[in-house]
């Protein structure tokens, strides 16, 4: 039903007189391209920001507000990211700092994908000042690209879509990423004796994972690892993929003044 109700709009949308959106827009190759890969990175970052906080609670048992903690340097970053972003875009492509800033998410989601579950905590933080520099690259370049690539009439749309393709990447992620970690669960709750999915939420809260007997323990954080390994398995999927859709960009000469 959503997809139908997707082509009725756009199709109504083609022949209104004062569109929405206007459907000219996408034949505009960057602006499709820097919208497609802001909705994969901010699917990537909402994973990250979700289920980074839970590695620390339920596999390395710290408080709530260590796990917090553990991806502030990302928001810190961000703002270098987003500075360092401003000073490239006079001088280079946004297809060239795109592959810049996809480069630093790409690390920092190859790193989540291969530490152990038993990592120092100071890793989780190199891991969040690596990927806020790549957020803070992305999401600047892809907002001052796309109002420079589309008529001035037409940047408040240019610059609302973006917005909504960031919102769109993260609502549709979460609730991929949520049946990824329930099933791996799942299948590690049934294939490991004495565990349960009540155990796992005991878990992952600092302040009920006490009641957890010593015995069991070991057991369901290896369930939690392998989970939240699949999550950010398919995180870094979504970074890959935003590289093979920037590459689509790669004609483009122009700067962004």
């Amino acid at each position: 039903m959503t997809v139908i109700a997707a082509i009725m709009f756009i199709r109504r949308e083609r022949v209104a007189e004062d569109p929405l959106i206007p459907m000219e827009l996408f034949d505009n190759r960057t602006f499709v391209v820097q919208n497609i890969v802001v909705f994969l990175v901010s699917g990537f970052l909402i994973g990250y920001e979700v289920y980074l906080p839970d590695w620390t609670q339920g596999i390395l048992g710290l408080q709530a507000s260590m796990a917090g903690f553990a991806i502030t340097p990302s928001s810190l970053m961000w703002i270098v990211g987003s500075f360092i972003a401003g000073k490239l875009l006079v001088k280079t492509t946004p297809y060239s700092i795109i592959n810049l800033s996809l480069f630093f998410i790409l690390v920092g989601g190859i790193i989540m994908v291969l530490i152990p579950a038993y990592t120092p905590f100071v890793a989780f933080l190199l891991i969040s000042m690596i990927c806020g520099t790549g957020f803070g690259l992305t999401v600047t370049t892809s907002m001052i690209s796309v109002q420079n690539t589309v008529k001035p009439t037409e940047i408040g749309v240019a610059t609302s879509f973006n917005t909504l393709a960031r919102t769109l990447g993260q609502t549709l992620m979460i609730s991929i990423f949520g049946i990824v970690m329930n099933m791996t669960m799942l299948r590690g709750v049934r294939q490991t004796e004495g565990t349960t999915l009540k155990m796992m939420d005991k878990l992952i809260n600092p302040m009920t994972a006490n009641q957890l007997s010593s015995h069991v323990l070991p057991k369901l954080r290896t369930i939690l690892y392998h989970s939240l390994h699949n999550v950010f398995i398919v995180a870094l999927i979504l970074i890959v993929i935003a590289f093979a859709v920037n590459f689509a960009d790669r004609k483009k000469k122009q700067r962004t003044d």
